[in-house]
C-alpha cells in the first residue's frame, strides 16, 4: 500500500440538503467537481462515502455530527483521501465493493465488502451490471420518511432537474455533479438513455 501525504484541494463547507444527509463539494488535481455524502446511520454513527479530506474546521464539522463508523470506496478510481480517513478515524472500518477491492487495496486496506458490511445498517445494496469500476448504489432510508439513492460515476449530471414535484420520496446524489432532490425518476431515465 501506498503512504503518500495528503494534500487538501479546495472543497466546501457541509450542507444538508435533507434530514440525515450531508455533503460537501472539492476539487481534486482535475478540473472535475466531487462531492462526499455523509449519512447517519442507525446506530447514530456516520457512513463516509466517496471522502473528502477537509481542512480543521470543517473536520470538526463533520465530528460533530457523530462518530465516523465507516469509509466507503464506492469504486475504484475514488479512493484519493481514503488514507486521510483511516489516520483520523482509526477505529472505521474501509468498506468497498468487491469487484473494486483489488484496486481499493492498491492504496488502503479493506476490512470488508459494501456487498456483506452495508445491509447489516440498513443500507440497500444495488449491483449495477456492466459498469467497469466496479460501482454499487445505495439505498438508504430517511429519518422521517422517504428514501435516497447514492451513487458514484454511474449517474453524473451537469444541471439539476427543475421542478419539486414528481418523485419527492427520493433523492439522489453523485460523486459529480449536483445532487437529484426531485423528480429523481425522470434523472434516472435521461442517465440511462446516455448510456
Amino acid at each position: 500500500m501506498k503512504n503518500a501525504p495528503y494534500k487538501l484541494y479546495p472543497h466546501g463547507d457541509l450542507e444538508s440538503p435533507i434530514g440525515g444527509v450531508w455533503m460537501v463539494t472539492g476539487r481534486s488535481a482535475f478540473s472535475l467537481h466531487r462531492r462526499m455524502t455523509v449519512w447517519k446511520l442507525p446506530d447514530g454513527s456516520l457512513l463516509a462515502h466517496s471522502v473528502i479530506a477537509m481542512d480543521d474546521a470543517r473536520m470538526a464539522a463533520l465530528d460533530a455530527l457523530g462518530r465516523v463508523s465507516i469509509i466507503l470506496v464506492p469504486n475504484s478510481i475514488h479512493r484519493l483521501d481514503a488514507g486521510f480517513y483511516k489516520k483520523r478515524y482509526p477505529d472505521a472500518r474501509v468498506v468497498a465493493p468487491a469487484a473494486a477491492r483489488a484496486k481499493v487495496e492498491a492504496v488502503i486496506a479493506v476490512d470488508a465488502l459494501a456487498e456483506d458490511e452495508l445491509p447489516r445498517h440498513g443500507v440497500t445494496v444495488h449491483p449495477l451490471p456492466g459498469w467497469k469500476h466496479g460501482e454499487l448504489g445505495y439505498e438508504l432510508a430517511l429519518p422521517g420518511g422517504g428514501r435516497a439513492l447514492v451513487l458514484s460515476d454511474v449517474l453524473t449530471n451537469a444541471n439539476p432537474v427543475p421542478g419539486f414535484g414528481g418523485w419527492v420520496s427520493s433523492n439522489i446524489s453523485t460523486a459529480h455533479g449536483i445532487p437529484v432532490l426531485a423528480d429523481c425518476a425522470a434523472a434516472l431515465r435521461a442517465g440511462a438513455a446516455s448510456l
